[in-house]
């Protein structure tokens, strides 16, 4: 459960020699850089590296064409040292290709959504059989073509007859709008025009280039849009072409740009005097003999390996040890955060307690293999990494619905422990009383444990606070393991325990000791700041820490009743559907084991997931680690602006 062991590497050597141990021992290496200047702030002499990145603008420029070309960013061998120059000369020429293409492109789509637009005004005039262009070029008379709202048309549809000036003929009534034409005489269309603009009327300017009828000027245009369409995929096609025997190149000039802008971007973590570079890095334990053989090939090269307990004021990050259960929950982990490097991985510890309570709260054989295998499909199908989580939590359910013997709710086709039937634990109760009993004893047993991860933390930590005198250290756990012990021996065996000779050194002491942590954890330290310690300020806060102290034992102890209460509902509903389903309705019965799937999962997963949080985490668990993130080069990511 603990994270992996760091060592800090720091290593000097000429400057002109600094790209190629880069390139050997850090880029794409087990190599977690830090800031050197900060971490030598009192070494004199020692200045930051000149930044001015000559790769950058080209690898900015080959994302572009990438994303221009429709291509993935993605790695592709290269070999040798490319020229700046002749690289800025092959992207002149890729992006003029790709400018030309999107301007031939553009034209086409441009000429097919304009033989579109006027096929679908024309469509309006369908039914009419004279030619457009006798219509529009009429020495004596004017026409318009357009449309009003049809609200105006039916309210002015009389007048409109009735005036000698004009001709109005709808040729498509729709709902909202009437579509039409209007005729008038050369004289009389300045006035009937303002007319038809008071009603709304919008006046669609047909095509000079439209001939025929409207039918055979649809068909026309709808040949030329055809048409534009054919060469709109064949540009399509040319660059889909050109983009295939780019992409070896480009993918290679890409990859050798992306390796080099960021091979020279780790100058912002070294530092240089006059003629020495230095720079830092975390390098795992397992991986540090390995570093250091491929720093042997440069013998001019210093290279001082230290441990973080011979370091102050130093933070190593954090890299978790890999294992299946603690990769599936590790981001409920990082939602809580990430652990420090002197605290154990709870990565484990969470994934057996998840599993534990989720099952006990949905324990049904059925339901529990059906979870698990929506959860595999999540996983495998749709990539998600919550569907692994469901999985594991589907098949705990599963087999603690062997336990309880439920099959999709039906209790009677295996044996097992039957939540509401009579118990014979307790004779004369149900079994409902014996699982909240029984999860009330799992919250403190689940309380002592975390309670024992905090000293093993403290241990970890040289933190005596936490160790010996915090509400979760050794006093925390005497105390509070010591009040359970007199409270069931006397209210089970009848053997009081509340006298003086138990009282005072398991409940009292440990109170006084929580009481008092801050000097005393001081004292501890030899930390002569013990003696600064105002006895007013320790006792006038600590009474009312103390109070939150003792709440919070009983209110999380409490709070695991829920684990039990989860599992008795999950029998309601399940009761609740079979009542509904009568003399065994199918559909009902399905429905019903869906929607308990469904709506209880989502409600146990967020109820064990505060158990995690509030009721164990808060009680061992620091977080505020650091990730630990190697230089590597991820090629299929798009390189961010720093």
């Amino acid at each position: 459960m603990s994270v992996v062991a760091m060592k800090l590497l720091t290593v000097a050597g000429p400057l002109e020699q600094f790209d190629d141990v880069v390139s050997a021992c850090v880029l794409d290496q087990e190599f977690h850089p830090e800031y050197t200047l900060h971490m030598m702030d009192r070494v004199s002499g020692l200045h930051p590296f000149p930044l001015s990145n000559a790769y950058a603008p080209l690898l900015r420029r080959a994302q572009e064409v990438l994303e221009e070309l429709g291509l993935q960013p993605a790695y592709a061998p290269f070999e040798g040292e490319e020229d700046l120059e002749a690289l800025e000369a092959y992207f002149d020429r890729l992006e003029q290709t790709v400018k030309d293409l999107e301007e031939r492109r553009a034209t086409q789509r441009r000429l097919l959504e304009e033989d579109r637009s006027v096929s679908q005004e024309l469509t309006h005039l369908q039914g009419l059989a004279t030619d457009l262009e006798h219509l529009q070029n009429m020495k004596y008379a004017r026409f318009r073509y357009g449309y009003l709202p049809r609200d105006t048309y039916d309210s002015f549809q009389t007048a409109l007859n009735d005036n000698a000036d004009l001709f109005f003929f709808p040729t498509m009534v729709e709902a909202r709008k009437v579509y039409g034409i209007y005729f008038t005489t050369k004289e009389a269309h300045q006035r009937v025009d303002s007319l038809f603009n008071s009603l709304h009327f919008v006046r669609i300017q047909l095509d000079p280039a439209v001939h025929g009828t409207p039918e055979e000027a649809i068909g026309a245009l709808e040949k030329l849009a055809a048409k534009a369409e054919d060469k709109l995929a064949a540009l399509d096609k040319e660059q889909a072409d050109f983009a295939q025997r780019e992409s070896p190149r480009l993918h290679a000039v890409y990859s050798w740009l992306r390796y080099h802008s960021e091979r020279y971007d780790l100058r912002r973590y070294a530092a240089r005097s006059r003629e020495t570079f230095y720079l830092m890095g975390w390098v795992p334990e397992p991986e540090l003999e390995n570093l250091t053989k491929k720093l042997d090939a440069f013998p001019d090269c210093s290279c001082v390996v230290d441990s973080p307990r011979d370091l102050q004021g130093v933070r190593p990050p954090t890299k978790l040890k890999s294992s299946f259960f603690g990769r599936v929950f590790r981001p409920f982990l990082e939602m809580y955060g990430l652990p420090n490097y002197q605290e154990l991985d709870p990565s484990i510890f969470m994934a057996f307690t998840y599993c534990l309570f989720f099952g006990i709260m949905f324990g049904d054989l059925g339901q529990g293999l059906g979870l698990a295998l929506i959860g595999l499909i999540l996983s495998k199908w749709k990539k998600m990494w919550l569907g692994n989580i469901i999985t594991c939590c589907g098949l705990s359910g599963a087999l603690f619905g062997c336990v309880y013997g439920s099959v999709f709710g039906y209790e009677d086709i295996l044996p097992g422990f039957k939540i509401m039937e009579e118990s014979n634990l307790l004779p004369g109760s149900s079994n409902v009383l014996v699982l909240l009993l029984l999860s009330v004893a799992l919250g403190i047993g689940m309380i002592c444990v975390v309670m024992v991860l905090n000293i093993v933390n403290g241990i970890r930590q040289h933190n005596f606070e936490k160790i010996f005198f915090g509400p979760n250290g050794l006093a925390g756990l005497v105390f509070y393991g010591g009040l359970i012990l007199a409270a069931v021996s006397t209210l089970l065996f009848g053997v009081n325990l509340f006298v003086p000779a138990y009282v005072l050194p398991v409940l009292v002491l440990p109170l006084v000791c929580i009481l008092l942590r801050e000097p005393l954890s001081l004292l501890a330290a030899g930390d002569p700041e013990w003696k600064h310690v105002k006895p007013s300020e320790v006792l006038g806060t600590g009474f009312f820490e103390l109070f939150e102290t003792l709440l919070s034992y009983l209110t999380n102890t409490l709070s695991f009743m829920r684990v039990g209460a989860y599992a008795i509902t999950h029998v309601g509903l399940m009761m609740v559907v079979q009542m509904l389903a009568g003399s065994g309705n199918l559909v009902v019965i399905v429905l019903g084991n869906l929607f308990v799937m469904g709506f209880e999962g989502l409600l146990v997963g967020i109820q064990v997931l505060r158990l995690e949080f509030y009721e164990l985490f808060g009680r061992f668990y620091d977080d505020g680690g650091i990730p630990y993130v190697p230089a590597k080069i991820d090629y299929s990511v798009l390189e961010s602006n720093h």
